[in-house]
């Protein structure tokens, strides 16, 4: 006959193991989890706070051999409406929404610069025009080879006439106004970049 002391060790040995499990299912588990979440795609949450047409891949204002005076820390966001070819009314209507959504910025507007790039030299009664309606715009020379060479890899619309977009102090090109929405959604992402944001 066996003793108590002699069944002690046998009956603590599965519970032992069975810790030495929990142990490792605690650790191994969210490990494992997470690799068929990113493999499947399974639970992973598609929301997004932006309500503008984020770009990607990722473009910059020396893609475009646009000279901007100033890029860098420091420096401005910018509303940038080009035009690959005259500045028509639709090109205007984009310069002065972008007018419209730098004032409404508001106390932030000091911090936002409207830029009008065109591939075709304005007019003198463009050039009239746009000093008596929009004395703080500024105006650039766009190449518009360039322009559409680094667009090859964006939806074909962005390379059709004027567009607006929102660069950063960087140069970089983060947002695009997207037709479908007015620019209340650009307004919106502009300023919650505006409040996040350290470079500019």
């Amino acid at each position: 006959m066996m003793s108590m002391t002699e069944q002690t060790p046998d009956t603590r040995r599965p519970r032992g193991q069975l810790k030495l499990l929990a142990i490792i299912a605690v650790v191994l588990g969210p490990i494992l989890a997470a690799w068929l979440m990113a493999t499947t795609g399974v639970g992973i949450p598609h929301t997004q706070t932006n309500h503008s047409a984020l770009v990607e891949p990722q473009l910059t204002v020396q893609d475009w051999q646009l000279e901007l005076e100033q890029v860098g820390y420091g420096a401005p966001w910018r509303l940038l409406v080009t035009a690959p070819g005259e500045c028509t009314e639709a090109c205007l209507a984009l310069v002065h929404e972008a007018r419209q959504i730098n004032v409404a910025t508001g106390r932030e507007a000091d911090r936002v610069e409207h830029v009008l790039a065109l591939g075709q030299a304005a007019s003198a009664e463009l050039n009239a025009q746009l000093a008596r309606d929009y004395p703080q715009l500024q105006q650039i020379p766009l190449s518009p080879a360039a322009y559409r060479d680094s667009l090859s890899a964006h939806p074909e619309a962005w390379q059709q006439g004027p567009q607006l977009w929102v660069v950063d102090p960087l140069g970089r090109v983060v947002l695009h106004r997207d037709p479908a929405n007015p620019g209340k959604a650009l307004l919106e992402d502009l300023r919650h970049l505006l409040k996040v944001s350290k470079v500019g």
